[in-house]
């Protein structure tokens, strides 16, 4: 439940963000490439969707093992990082997660780290 201020009409601050600390996703989004076309995957929700998609092998045992934690973790028995985890997983064996290579600015601070050790 929302709590409005009477004189406003508008939610509080603290309702706000409450609602958007809701919102959040309990890890980092991934983008995975099915079919030479991105997709990201933010939440459980859309990691069932990719699961669903064609994938290289179907059946690799990676795969399916990250479609039975899926599962279990919308069922409420497993762990939403334990779930992504094997998600993650299969879709690196199946080489459909790259790496991005680093951004300029990142490689510039790894030249400033590495001087300083």
């Amino acid at each position: 439940m929302m709590r409005v201020h009477a004189t406003t009409a508008m939610p509080s601050r603290l309702a706000t963000f409450i609602l958007r600390a809701i919102e959040m996703t309990a890890f980092i989004p991934i983008t995975i490439y099915l079919n030479h076309k991105p997709v990201v995957v933010a939440s459980i929700a859309d990691a069932k969707t990719a699961l669903q998609q064609p994938w290289p092998v179907m059946g690799k045992p990676s795969r399916l093992e990250a479609i039975r934690m899926v599962d279990e973790c919308l069922a409420g028995h497993c762990s939403q990082h334990a779930a992504i985890a094997a998600f993650q997983t299969a879709a690196t064996e199946q080489g459909l997660l790259k790496r991005k290579p680093p951004s300029i600015g990142l490689k510039k601070f790894d030249r400033v780290a590495e001087d300083l050790m």
